[in-house]
């Protein structure tokens, strides 16, 4: 794949950089969260929830919820250069689909995320 013209067709759409902009916005935000709520402690916190276990929760140390921004930032890029991809090989419409629904992914990870910093908190 030759990246400069497609990134240069990419950036004279309005819209995909616009998709982008938000994707790069919820990534910080993500980051944010995460980084403000990180509470260094001996506690462990809940990582994995499994019903089907004896043991049903599953816990790690604090600094498990840094793959929490490791994540935003991993699938920023990656869906960025993806989105490069199925411009080059697919066009626009298809490259518009797959960004809304990144931005729709990434929308859940940053409530999810939300809401396991809220239970770890608690502990």
């Amino acid at each position: 794949m030759k990246l400069k013209p497609t990134l240069l067709e990419a950036v004279k759409s309005r819209t995909i950089v616009v998709l982008w902009a938000l994707m790069l916005i919820q990534t910080v935000i993500l980051a944010v969260l995460v980084a403000v709520n990180i509470h260094p402690g001996q506690l462990q916190i809940p990582i994995h929830f499994d019903a089907f276990s004896s043991v049903q929760y599953f816990r790690d140390q604090w600094f498990y919820l840094f793959n929490f921004i490791v994540f935003a930032v991993v699938v920023f890029f990656l869906n960025s250069l993806i989105s490069l991809k199925i411009l080059s090989i697919k066009g626009r419409p298809l490259t518009l689909g797959f960004l809304w629904l990144i931005i729709a992914v990434l929308f859940i990870a940053t409530v999810l995320t939300a809401a396991i910093l809220r239970v770890a908190g608690i502990q």
